[in-house]
């Protein structure tokens, strides 16, 4: 569980350091909030191809702005 827990707690700095809700990150990677709530909190190993998709969505923000 202390793999799952640190990709958690990155993803949930990272997230809130691109100003997006879980919604929102959920939104833009195309998963339900329930799972990105679930990898935040360390109960979900994300598959490789949702971290790719949940990194993205967050890099897009952060180049981006919000919008």
């Amino acid at each position: 569980m202390e793999v799952e827990s640190r990709i958690g707690s990155s993803l949930a700095a990272l997230r809130r350091g691109a100003g997006l809700s879980r919604t929102e990150l959920a939104r833009l990677a195309g998963t339900p909030v329930s799972t990105v709530r679930g990898i935040e909190l360390g109960a979900i190993e994300p598959p490789s191809v949702l971290v790719g998709r949940l990194t993205a969505a967050i890099a897009s923000r952060l180049r981006d702005g919000p919008g």
